[in-house]
């Protein structure tokens, strides 16, 4: 990342982008102005938000293609925030015929997409009728033709965007009797995404006069969970339209039904370990992605090794490898984390009741989030903000104040995940 910043540098202070974009609310720029300094491909392409460089994250700036060999830089809303729900995930099964999977290693988006529609979990999500399942449709790269749509600014108005021909790229296609999909596939789950992997598949697709709606589909294959987040573009020629109205999450085999009265015995027996001044409280709200963070950790790996496995900010990838540390899976030593026992024994379990019941008992150890839980099944459930305040004051010191929100937010949000495993 650091040469894709300094080649970013070398380029703003060559061409003075900031104080075009600034002047004209965007900068072009050409692949060949870009090739004097480095690989254009590899200096443009930026499927998150944290993997942009440090100059466009500072003055919150996108770049988006505009030709095959051109780009816009400006303040553009160019990604979406990823929200996770704790969804109790469906058990699916595999026909009894195929066995070519392993299915406790699908390790890219196209064969987790594979066994996604091989199971019926590309019907459940489009609704397809019994005798009529999805069948694949166009993938791969295709050219965008001409695209002209409306963009947001950082200040709210919309900017007039023109596409010639760029390219398209579309992780799978599916169509049924009623609707035809497209999908955006990853192998772990990212802080947000780059509209356009959803947007301009949408507009080859609603273009095609099929008379169908389009179902832009994010599918994310992490901790053996399949997540399919459904959007919608409320308007078809704005690109910053984009909102999230359906998530749906699957699992291969299995029915994760860890009984309550277990769990509460969990509580019950909990030592209520003081919470540790080691590592920072935990502010990562995708459970998920902690889990799925534990089998990376295998070997050693610092901040740096997860941030670029994962495409996330060095912050984030620190945040999720401290909360493995903090469920007592992980340590850390000289900057790198590395499981430990407890940790190896659980990354070798399948997401199962025998693992989950392994990860609350290590959850629950801590007094915090004892106690929080203990409130959730007092109040039927439901949370008590002010209670769990006052639990984050009493008993985390390196919190207080404007950072109580945010911790509350990450606990109720772990607090979720264990009611979305329980029967």
């Amino acid at each position: 990342m650091a040469k894709v910043d300094d080649v970013w540098a070398n380029l703003f202070s060559k061409y003075n982008i900031l104080k075009h974009v600034n002047e004209d609310k965007v900068f072009n720029i050409t692949s060949s102005d870009i090739k004097h300094f480095y690989e254009p491909r590899l200096a443009t392409k930026f499927d998150w938000s944290a993997s942009l460089p440090k100059l466009f994250r500072d003055n919150k700036l996108a770049i988006l293609p505009t030709t095959r060999g051109s780009y816009s830089i400006g303040h553009f809303k160019a990604y979406q925030s990823l929200e996770v729900e704790n969804v109790k995930p469906k058990a699916m099964y595999l026909p009894e015929w195929v066995r070519t999977w392993d299915r406790f290693d699908i390790t890219s988006e196209a064969v987790a997409l594979n066994v996604a529609k091989a199971t019926g979990m590309i019907d459940e999500v489009m609704g397809s009728l019994e005798d009529y399942p999805a069948v694949d449709t166009v993938t791969g790269r295709l050219k965008s033709g001409d695209l002209n749509y409306k963009i947001q600014l950082r200040d709210k108005t919309l900017y007039d965007f023109k596409v010639e021909n760029a390219q398209v790229e579309i992780d799978a296609g599916f169509e049924n009797t009623e609707k035809l999909a497209i999908v955006e596939a990853k192998t772990h789950i990212p802080a947000d995404f780059m509209i356009r992997q959803l947007y301009y598949p949408y507009r080859v697709y609603s273009e095609l006069g099929t008379g169908k709606p389009v179902i832009p589909l994010y599918f994310t294959y992490a901790d053996e969970v399949f997540n399919f987040y459904q959007f919608e573009f409320t308007s078809l020629d704005n690109y910053s339209s984009i909102k999230k109205v359906a998530q749906f999450s699957f699992i291969l085999d299995k029915i994760l039904d860890l009984n309550m009265d277990v769990v509460k015995q969990i509580s019950a027996q909990s030592p209520m370990n003081p919470e540790p001044k080691s590592f920072p409280y935990p502010q990562a709200n995708t459970f998920q992605m902690v889990l799925d963070t534990i089998k990376y950790l295998e070997d050693p790996k610092d901040k740096y090794d997860l941030a670029k496995l994962f495409g996330f900010d060095v912050r984030q990838s620190d945040y999720y490898a401290n909360c493995v540390c903090f469920l007592g899976l992980a340590t850390r030593v000289s900057g790198k984390y590395q499981l430990n026992e407890l940790g190896h024994r659980i990354n070798a379990l399948p997401n199962s009741n025998v693992r989950n019941e392994l990860i609350i008992k290590q959850m629950l150890s801590h007094v915090t989030l004892k106690l929080i839980f203990d409130s959730y099944i007092r109040n039927g459930g439901k949370a008590d903000n002010a209670y769990i305040d006052s639990v984050l004051e009493n008993y985390v010191d390196s919190i207080s104040g404007s950072t109580i929100p945010r911790r509350r937010s990450t606990i109720k949000q772990w607090i979720s995940w264990i009611f979305s495993v329980i029967d």
